[in-house]
């Protein structure tokens, strides 16, 4: 039995996805709970540390929805881009972080 994902069948594209609060994350696709049979989306915030990276589950149905913010109704989490143009994304969103804006003195 294969561990890479795309051998499983998934309810959701595969790859990046922005949170609306910005923060990246990688979807690996979609589970199912054991004993409900409700569809989870297993993902992981990109950026992490080997040794300390957990991987999380939220219902397809929250993952999905639309979230109330201040500039209206947007996706929980939008998807940006597949997985071959993952480390490009990541790049762009570290050195974002590096601007002087974003720096303490």
């Amino acid at each position: 039995m294969p561990l890479t994902t795309s051998f499983y069948k998934s309810a959701i594209r595969r790859g990046v996805y922005r949170h609306y609060k910005d923060k990246l994350y990688a979807v690996m696709g979609t589970v199912k709970h054991s004993e409900t049979e409700e569809t989870l989306v297993l993902y992981a915030p990109m950026g992490q540390q080997a040794g300390e990276a957990q991987l999380w589950v939220r219902p397809l149905s929250m993952f999905t929805e639309t979230v109330d913010t201040a500039k209206g109704h947007v996706p929980r989490f939008a998807f940006v881009d597949d997985f071959s143009g993952a480390c490009a994304v990541e790049a762009s969103e570290k050195a974002s972080e590096k601007t002087p804006e974003n720096t303490e003195a």
